[in-house]
């Protein structure tokens, strides 16, 4: 039995995707709302990562090239997007992309001493000034160049002063999208201590219930690894001449048992497999 009182901290988590999750999108428009409810996905549940590794069965780079723009621009906050994006044809729509809403992406230009933020450095007369998405630079106490994102603290409103810190540890502060090879060199080489690897073809969850929610539990770092819309975790291991059984302490779940439909998408994996490890990381049985 599920005590619901019994809440405990979550692991960190990172996801997996392939560079070919666009596979089943023809347009730019279509690829940006795909990226986009992902983007909403991983914020809603706190992911650490976004890890887009590489498809061999051919050449997606650009793919992926579009892809991490697209997550980088929707993690940024809006008052940073200006100083940090450059104009690219991959974001001619991002308009569409679902605010995200996460505790460093703020409105207000009023700025409240001891609040944390995330700045750009700028160069002015010879100093550098941190710009917090208020009317006026900050005086910056810190290190780094003109053009770089930081995380400050403000420490004074009049003047604006602004203090370089590390990202609050007790709130989300975003995600980071990083590069990885084939799927089964990252899985040998990546430092994680539960490794999930999600499919229709994997064992049924509710019967791995107990041991998934005791690694889980135990874990400080999960990934959930999910294949493209053409290919399942499976067939992009045998397309690195590898296999599931090559991972034997990786476990090999199908999170949706009871599927009524031929194929679960890529984004609609990501939001469910996330909102049941919200759950099992959590809760005690």
């Amino acid at each position: 039995m599920i005590e619901v009182d019994q809440m405990i901290e979550s692991p960190l988590i990172s996801i997996a995707i392939p560079d070919s999750l666009f596979a089943d999108e023809d347009t730019l428009r279509g690829k940006t709302i795909k990226a986009g409810q992902i983007a909403r996905a991983v914020s809603i549940f706190g992911i650490e990562r976004i890890y887009i590794y590489r498809d061999q069965s051919k050449n997606y780079d650009r793919e992926y090239e579009t892809a991490k723009q697209i997550f980088q621009y929707a993690e940024t906050p809006q008052y940073l997007r200006r100083q940090l994006i450059s104009k690219k044809s991959d974001l001619e729509y991002v308009g569409l992309l679902p605010p995200l809403k996460i505790p460093h992406h703020m409105k207000e230009s009023k700025v409240v001493v001891g609040e944390a933020r995330e700045a750009v450095l700028t160069l002015q007369n010879g100093e550098l000034r941190a710009d917090v998405g208020s009317k006026e630079l900050a005086t910056y106490e810190g290190k780094g160049q003109s053009g770089q994102r930081v995380t400050v603290k403000i420490i004074s409103e009049k003047p604006i002063k602004a203090l370089q810190i590390q990202a609050p540890e007790d709130t989300y502060w975003g995600y980071e999208v990083r590069r990885a090879p084939n799927l089964a060199r990252f899985l040998r080489s990546a430092a994680f201590e539960l490794v999930i690897l999600t499919s229709r073809l994997g064992e049924n969850i509710l019967q791995k219930w107990p041991e998934l929610s005791s690694r889980s539990q135990s874990a400080e770092r999960t990934l959930l690894c999910f294949g493209s819309p053409d290919a399942g975790v499976d067939k992009m291991l045998r397309q690195d001449n590898a296999s599931v059984r090559d991972f034997p302490k990786a476990m090999y779940l199908n999170f949706f048992p009871f599927q009524k439909v031929a194929t679960v998408r890529l984004e609609e994996a990501v939001i469910g497999c996330l909102s049941i490890m919200n759950l099992v990381s959590r809760l005690q049985t």
